[in-house]
């Protein structure tokens, strides 16, 4: 008796394997010695894979390090996204999206460091930013209507006020993953004081 054959890997499946075999070896290098071991030649290196091979998924070291930004971010603003469709009253919805905004980076604590700890880079004057070229602004933008909506203001501006929000969290963050010594309090109590600036 002969045993069905398994199907063959697709070229696109394999060459996500090496996509995502680069991308874990960024971060482990980033993990291990900061952003200023991130290489091409190291990248490739960790990867297994010759430093031409890699330049054929991604163009630079600003290329590798703005897909792991992607990956870090996509997932936070689908918690997000699920946390204002949980809530329906206003204020408790805004806390609610804040509270996971924090919940995230603080349950994965590397993907806030490869965010927020390594500064965007641009090839050439007329690229555009990672935030000019993603959904990252806007996604961190859906707390203005949320802040209009818990004030009872929906015809309000309050972009002003949101960028001050994500300031705050994202300060409340940065202390409890890089300050980790000091006796902080839970997350949760830091972000109920914000609130109360809306109401």
């Amino acid at each position: 008796m002969t045993r069905p054959s398994l199907p063959a890997t697709s070229k696109e499946q394999r060459q996500e394997a090496v996509r995502a075999r680069i991308l874990e070896a960024a971060r482990e290098i980033f993990e291990a010695k900061g952003s200023g071991a991130l290489s091409i030649r190291a990248i490739a290196a960790r990867a297994g894979i010759p430093a031409m091979t890699l330049y054929s998924y991604f163009p630079s070291k600003t290329a590798v390090v703005r897909a792991l930004w992607s990956l870090a971010f996509d997932p936070l603003f689908a918690e997000m996204r699920a946390a204002e469709d949980a809530e329906t009253e206003p204020r408790a919805r805004l806390l609610r999206v804040a509270q996971a905004y924090v919940d995230y980076w603080l349950a994965f604590p590397d993907r806030y460091r490869i965010v927020f700890l390594i500064e965007d880079r641009r090839e050439a004057d007329q690229d555009p930013w990672f935030i000019g070229e993603t959904d990252v602004i806007a996604s961190y933008m859906r707390f203005a209507p949320l802040i209009a909506a818990a004030k009872g203001d929906p015809d309000g501006d309050h972009t002003r006020e949101a960028e001050a929000l994500i300031c705050a969290l994202t300060g409340v963050v940065h202390m409890l993953v890089t300050v980790s010594e000091y006796p902080w309090a839970d997350s949760r109590s830091y972000v109920e004081v914000m609130m109360r600036a809306f109401g």
